[in-house]
């Protein structure tokens, strides 16, 4: 039996902050590889489709061997749902960096209606939507395509999509919420899932209002043309919307007139 005066603890293993720094530095630049390779993915989409992007095509596009790609996306499933959640994540920190630059400018009014600045940030936010194809056009289109092209992903791959998804939708569901919370929207009806059961009212009117300024957009691209643009397009589905959730059309107005300083900075 040991003495009490010998140590019989086992020293933990301590790793080295030479090991640390280097394989830090090893996840720095395989993630910056990865980057790459989804930039690359998106080019090839924004040129040939989604039904030109494959491991084969985006291979020779990087100059990697194909079955090298497979260290970083076990399938062209899950490359696709990776691009996807790339290019929500660069629409959402666009999103959200003009919803502080709103409420940084309308805290500034202390005497405007908190309804009309409500109001204002939904106009806003829907001038943003719109202004996207041409501000953030790789982004966006590629959602555009990716939800109108089926079987482009399994189902375990299009489920991880749906967090991200979800914190961006976050952003309009916040701004309807809000509206209807001082009273410049009502908070009367919403959608039902699929099971029938009601969504909660801000969920329902963004799923409903994010899906119809799709819709407009998505008109330029019609082979006969429009006597307008799929943004004008966008502008009356808008404002017919929010005045058919209880929106008050004067009210509406100034605050039209009010977001139109912020489209620039939606640029």
């Amino acid at each position: 039996m040991p003495s009490e005066n010998v140590d019989t603890s086992v020293e933990p293993v301590v790793e080295s902050t030479v090991d640390v720094v280097v394989d830090d530095r090893r996840s720095r630049k395989r993630e910056a590889r990865r980057l790459r390779l989804l930039e690359i993915a998106a080019e090839i989409v924004e040129d040939h489709g989604v039904d030109g992007l494959t491991m084969a095509a985006l291979g020779e596009a990087s100059d990697y061997a194909t079955a090298s790609l497979y260290t970083y996306f076990s399938s062209r499933s899950a490359l696709v749902a990776a691009l996807q959640q790339w290019a929500l994540e660069i629409l959402g920190e666009v999103a959200l960096q003009a919803v502080a630059k709103w409420d940084q400018d309308l805290a500034e009014d202390s005497q405007l209606d908190e309804r009309v600045k409500a109001l204002a940030r939904l106009c806003a936010f829907s001038d943003l939507f719109l202004a996207a194809p041409v501000a953030h056009r790789r982004e966006f289109r590629l959602q555009q395509e990716l939800l109108i092209t089926p079987g482009v992903q399994d189902v375990g791959d299009a489920g991880s999509v749906v967090p991200i998804a979800m914190t961006v939708l976050a952003v309009p569901q916040g701004l309807l919420a809000h509206a209807a919370q001082v009273g410049a929207l009502n908070n009367h009806g919403g959608a039902l899932d699929l099971a029938g059961v009601p969504l909660e009212v801000a969920l329902g009117r963004t799923l409903a209002w994010v899906l119809a300024l799709n819709g407009t957009l998505l008109a330029d691209g019609l082979v006969t043309g429009l006597a307008s643009t799929g943004a004008a397009l966008g502008t009356q589905v808008s404002d017919a919307m929010l005045i058919g959730w209880g929106a008050d059309p004067d009210s509406l107005a100034v605050a039209r007139s009010l977001s139109s300083k912020w489209q620039e900075v939606a640029l």
